[in-house]
């Protein structure tokens, strides 16, 4: 089985913007060159599976969603999926609404 590196470095670079994380911030925590890690992201070159599943685990992402753009049937409600998949600024913004709705009665 042959995987498109360009379509995963894509998939790699949408999740991380997605998550308002730079390319050192992933390259750093991979440990890492970032000419290596820029060229993943471009297609260039793959990656190690040990380096995979560190990827996997810092951009919050399954590893067949990186190699396929699959996303895996889970048991996770709908809102779990679309929270996940906000930035760290709009799962704040979320957060802060709950805080003011929990003090309102609504009924």
């Amino acid at each position: 089985m042959s995987f498109d590196r360009i379509k995963i470095g894509e998939r790699i670079s949408r999740q991380r913007n997605k998550l308002g994380l730079t390319q050192q911030d992933v390259y750093d925590k991979l440990e890492i060159s970032q000419n290596h890690y820029s060229r993943i992201e471009n297609g260039h070159v793959g990656i190690s599976i040990e380096k995979l599943i560190q990827l996997s685990d810092i951009l919050n992402i399954s590893i067949d969603y990186i190699l396929t753009g699959k996303i895996p049937s889970d048991k996770k409600s709908d809102f779990e999926k679309k929270y996940n998949e906000l930035s760290n600024k709009q799962k704040q913004y979320i957060s802060q609404q709950i805080d003011s709705l929990k003090k309102f009665d609504l009924k």
